[in-house]
């Protein structure tokens, strides 16, 4: 997946848990920088830091994206990689999972919409990722609360600003299910018929569906998918149409139900 901007040396990196927060004041608050480019059918907006660390959200011919770039290079041949995230003074850094970018130093969010409603509220942002050394990096930095650039963007593609799904949401875009359900029927996409000649050999999508108690998932929405293009997000709403959870035994011993949550996973295609 190429960024839509080169990505940014990572600099001032040091040994060990390194932070690229100064020690004797707080980091200056960053705001989003707002770029439309109509040729493209797009609307970007920029936070660009100090650290070298540049944030990314973008609507392109309707089509929504968040990365980041200038982070430690990815592992040579890992395509995805997790990252730690906290917006918010009192915010615990929690880790999800990203896409790496064709430049290793970039990281593309499986879940764009949500993580850009996180970024939002402002205050101050934490990202944590490992480097090549396997020692950790974590950044400590500044957003602006006024993030109209921000919302823009989501706006551009639809998106909501407020959704109230997210505080219910468990997983985080792993093929893997979260801790509620597992798997009874396992959804079996199909490729979709190639465009313009050309299909790809593997891609995945991204969705976060409620769940009935007999294992229907409804109310699907895709969160990501890629490559773009190629309707891989339309062809996994259509297999989980057959598909089935179950309650896991970990939750049902702590008397949870499937409706409980909005579940988030991953439909991964592969060619044979």
């Amino acid at each position: 997946m190429k960024a839509f901007l080169p990505a940014l040396a990572v600099s001032a990196l040091l040994a060990g848990a390194v932070s690229a927060k100064a020690q004797d004041a707080p980091p200056p608050q960053e705001d989003w920088v707002l770029t439309s480019i109509p040729e493209r059918k797009a609307t970007l907006a920029l936070a660009e830091f100090t650290s070298g660390v540049t944030l990314v959200a973008r609507c392109i011919d309707g089509a929504y994206d968040l990365f980041i770039t200038g982070l430690p290079e990815a592992p040579l041949r890992a395509t995805t990689r997790d990252l730690g995230l906290s917006v918010g003074e009192d915010a615990a850094v929690k880790t999800t999972v990203w896409t790496v970018g064709e430049d290793r130093t970039t990281a593309f969010s499986r879940l764009p919409a949500m993580v850009a409603r996180q970024l939002a509220e402002g205050g101050e942002l934490q990202i944590v990722a490992q480097g090549p050394d396997h020692r950790r990096y974590r950044f400590i930095m500044a957003l602006n609360p006024s993030s109209t650039a921000l919302e823009q963007t989501l706006t551009a593609c639809g998106r909501p600003l407020i959704d109230p799904r997210d505080k219910d949401t468990e997983g985080d875009g792993r093929e893997t299910l979260p801790a509620l359900a597992r798997w009874e029927i396992v959804p079996r996409p199909r490729f979709p018929a190639p465009v313009g000649g050309r299909s790809p050999t593997e891609g995945y999508a991204v969705l976060s569906c409620g769940a009935e108690n007999d294992g229907r998932l409804v109310n699907c929405q895709i969160e990501s998918e890629w490559p773009r293009g190629y309707g891989l997000g339309r062809e996994a709403l259509r297999s989980v149409d057959r598909a089935r959870l179950r309650l896991s035994d970990e939750a049902a011993s702590a008397g949870r139900r499937l409706e409980d949550g909005i579940i988030v996973f991953s439909v991964s295609f592969r060619m044979d």
